[in-house]
């Protein structure tokens, strides 16, 4: 059997190197053609169009072909291939455990993803399930790194990522089925102006797909893992399009999972194997928005977010093993809402670029444990927001970005106010060619559930007087783009204070404000060549450190790696007549676990692969095989002091049909 550490490093050649091995245009080399042409049109970064090379930031767009390519189900698998994204996951396809989701990190900011569905924030109290959402009607997926927090507010510390839904749905039909349990069905249907789309998605018992005591653990820590029994997601989508200027869009979603708890060892007595409790997360989620715009430049959207959270099960035993009183039932719930609008007006006169907007969000949360609802909570955030770009001539851009963001009527006067500011700056080198440089803040409220949840059996405990997390991202870039080519690289510092995150004490978790800070540097590049093969790859290298300054268990004031500081990532993609090919991985390495109380510990790297193999025998039809964990590796995806293991190989063999 091939050595697993040579299959990794093989792998990782052929992808970063793929251009060399089979032909195509290295990044470093010099190009001759002059095709100033197709450069991409990107909205995230300034909320208008423009051409992503005259665009100050570090940005990137997965189109519906490389969608498509990657054989990805959801946007959470989709998003584990792109550079400069740290992937983590509780459970297989994704799968939550309640408040416990699977996320993305944009350079190293673990809290700080802002997700947007066609520029509609989607997040909650900081979570947003892209584990839910298909990816069968999304026309491209943008992603803006660094702080964005100016133009989108709170949350956008580490980046924003607009989910772009498709115009009109394909008339379609899908049956899958694979390995562990996996099955997915698509539905798509468009009459006239309104498109309708189902989704299913199962996957099966996977067996134990996390242990709690590790290197960092202490003695006292319970020796628990955690068993998948299996998943089940129904989404539901209707669009109606009035016509060009007006929209609107309607999603639920239900998503079921279900996990064993069981002692590790008989440190508690005769109890090792047995299910210490077995739980079901449920998630009901209800999001509705519609969009407007005219021909003067201006739009907006009005929208509303709903997301129930559940959990119910049986308790066995006691933490210490005790059956004495058991069995108990447990169900524990939440609430979740957001509601509000987006407004904006763009103006263009000559060389400059006006833009003013204004926002408002309710949110409401509440919880109920042990058959008792907590006092609802709840604030009303209100910001304006404006930016001016100017041009001294068509070579040289400058913009100018401030957003003033404050809370009314916060549950025990808890109210927040901020005002940022950001600067960028912009030479055009030639028609395909920037540089750029970008100096901006961010800022995060605490949510409600780190201010106030006390979690099931009082495991999290919240702070009422956390800080506001702040930030400032300083960037310089450079871009390259043509039709066939596109290089960019960026170095960029970030420094953040009073980053709200957990420490964990006598089997409890309190929320903290911390402080961060990281320095790195991007590559990447795409390239297509004319012979059926394309290519995607990046390098990121970054030192991600953090320090507690509130600590409810001790004093720890050095600063402490987190996360990995090497990542590489990289995509082949082969196409000729009827036979699509695409390979893509995405390896982390020199990375640590850490927590607050034990600091850190030396982590194996991860590669995460993905094959897709289409084959379309006509016009209406296609047959997909998708293979998750090509390698079969058992890699710890988690960051934190327990581990949670990729998913064994997954193979989902697929039909669609188009009609």
């Amino acid at each position: 059997m091939m050595d697993k550490s040579f299959s990794k490093s093989l792998l990782m050649t052929a992808l970063i190197t793929g251009t060399v091995l089979w032909g195509g245009n290295s990044v470093f080399a010099q190009e001759n053609e002059q095709e100033f042409t197709l450069d991409p049109m990107v909205i995230t970064a300034t909320r208008y169009e423009k051409k992503d090379v005259e665009i100050a930031a570090a940005t990137e767009v997965i189109d519906s072909k490389r969608i498509e390519n990657t054989g990805a189900v959801n946007v959470q698998q989709l998003l584990q291939t792109v550079s400069g994204l740290v992937y983590q996951s509780k459970g297989p396809g994704g799968a939550s455990l309640g408040s416990m989701t699977s996320k993305v990190s944009i350079r190293g900011v673990e809290k700080g993803t802002l997700v947007l569905m066609n520029g509609t924030p989607i997040n909650y109290r900081g979570l947003y399930n892209l584990e839910d959402i298909p990816v069968d009607n999304i026309e491209r997926i943008e992603i803006v790194k660094g702080g964005g927090a100016i133009l989108y507010g709170s949350e956008a510390t580490g980046g924003v990522i607009n989910i772009i839904t498709k115009d009109k749905m394909s008339n379609s039909v899908k049956v899958g089925l694979g390995n562990n349990g996996r099955q997915n069905y698509n539905l798509n249907t468009q009459a006239g102006k309104v498109g309708v789309s189902y989704n299913y998605d199962k996957w099966g018992d996977i067996g134990k797909v996390s242990d709690s005591v590790t290197v960092l653990s202490s003695s006292k820590d319970k020796n628990m893992s955690n068993y998948f029994d299996g998943s089940e997601k129904n989404n539901f989508m209707l669009t109606y399009k009035f016509d060009d200027n007006f929209n609107v869009l309607y999603r639920h979603g239900k998503a079921n999972s279900y996990f064993d708890y069981r002692f590790a060892d008989d440190r508690y007595g005769d109890v090792n194997g047995k299910t210490r409790y077995n739980r079901k997360h449920e998630k009901t989620e209800d999001f509705a928005q519609f969009n407007f715009k005219d021909d003067n430049g201006f739009k907006g959207n009005i929208y509303y977010n709903k997301n129930d959270l559940q959990g119910t099960g049986i308790d066995f035993y006691s933490s210490g093993g005790s059956n004495k009183g058991y069995p108990k039932s447990k169900d524990s719930k939440e609430k979740n809402l957001t509601y509000g609008y987006d407004l904006q007006k763009l103006w263009k006169e000559n060389h400059n670029n006006y833009l003013i907007g204004t926002t408002y969000q309710r949110e409401e949360y509440q919880k109920r444990d042990a058959g008792v609802w907590d006092e609802k909570k709840s604030r009303n955030n209100f910001s304006v927001y404006g930016s001016w770009e100017t041009g001294v001539d068509t070579d040289n851009i400058f913009t100018l970005s401030a957003r003033e963001t404050w809370t009314t009527g916060a549950n025990e006067d808890k109210n927040f106010d901020n005002f940022s500011a950001q600067a960028q700056y912009l030479h055009k080198l030639n028609d395909a060619q920037s540089i750029y440089l970008s100096v901006g803040q961010s800022f995060v409220m605490p949510s409600f559930s780190n201010m106030y949840s006390t979690g099931e059996g009082n495991i999290v405990v919240g702070d009422p007087n956390l800080k506001p997390q702040t930030g400032i991202h300083y960037e310089l870039g450079y871009k390259y783009e043509t039709d066939k080519h596109k290089y960019k690289a960026a170095l960029f510092t970030t420094e953040i204070d009073d980053e709200i995150s957990f420490s964990k004490s006598d089997d409890k978790y309190y929320a903290i404000n911390e402080d961060f800070k990281n320095t790195g540097i991007e590559l990447s590049a795409e390239i297509d060549t004319d012979n059926g093969w394309s290519y995607n790859y990046g390098l990121t290298y970054s030192d991600p450190k953090s320090k507690t300054n509130t600590d409810k268990s001790g004093v720890i004031t050095d600063w402490r790696r987190t996360f990995g500081r090497l990542q590489l990532n990289g995509g082949i993609t082969y196409n000729k007549d009827k036979w699509t090919a695409n390979l893509t991985a995405n390896y982390l390495a020199d990375r640590v676990l850490t927590t607050n109380t034990k600091g850190v510990a030396d982590a194996k790297p991860y590669l995460l692969t993905t094959f897709n193999l289409k084959y379309s025998p006509d016009k209406n039809s296609d047959i997909n095989l998708s293979i998750d964990n090509v390698l079969d590796r058992r890699d710890n995806v988690n960051h934190s002091s327990s581990y949670y293991y990729s998913t064994p190989v997954t193979f989902l063999l697929s039909y669609n049909y188009k009609f």
